[in-house]
């Protein structure tokens, strides 16, 4: 190979780098928590802002989770700054597991069961991502009213998972708010002392 290495990598080395780059987003923490740290307002509003944003992730809403984010927030009286950082909870490697036991959540509220079984494949949530969007553009632009039933009766998926969401979105809405208040609260204690 004329482009290849002359000594061949180690398998244990190369499952132990990439591990590693998985898992060491030191810039991005940093950078994140320097955001934090310097964010006016008190530690109500940034707390609050916080677990909009986190809590929001939580829905099968992809596209609209810092648009609800920021209307939760504001809302709230919140800071929304603090809710779009939030909002980066949810990301490629937490969303398959919201969306399993969000939808795993949803199927116990949904009664017939039945109608729950195969048709429901993880491909089949790109189209509904795709019917979502439309649904919104149709709201929003159009508001053509048989279209958007007509569009709504297709959807299948995301229903399931947006009921299933409401309970998750209440609990981490609730941990995440009084877990970042008082690390927020200590924080700003230790900044006092400084001075």
């Amino acid at each position: 190979m004329p482009f290849g290495r002359r000594k061949k990598t180690d398998i244990f080395l190369f499952f132990k780098n990439s591990i590693k780059l998985l898992f060491s987003f030191k810039r991005t923490k940093k950078y994140i928590l320097v955001n934090l740290k310097r964010m006016k307002g008190s530690s109500h509003e940034i707390a609050i802002g916080l677990a909009c944003g986190i809590s929001i992730s939580f829905t099968p809403f992809l596209g609209l989770h810092a648009l609800l984010a920021l209307t939760l927030a504001w809302a709230l009286r919140a800071s929304m700054a603090a809710a779009l950082i939030g909002t980066l909870f949810g990301n490629p490697w937490t969303f398959p597991f919201i969306w399993y036991f969000s939808y795993e959540i949803g199927k116990l509220f949904i009664l017939e069961n039945s109608s729950l079984t195969s048709q429901y494949l993880l491909p089949s949530l790109k189209h509904e991502m795709i019917v979502l969007f439309i649904l919104v553009k149709n709201i929003f632009l159009t508001t053509d009213y048989g279209l958007i039933k007509e569009s709504f009766n297709t959807l299948n998926f995301i229903p399931t998972m947006a009921l299933g969401s409401i309970p998750l979105v209440l609990i981490s809405w609730f941990f995440s708010y009084f877990i970042f208040e008082g690390i927020i609260n200590s924080y700003k204690k230790k900044l006092l002392k400084k001075k």
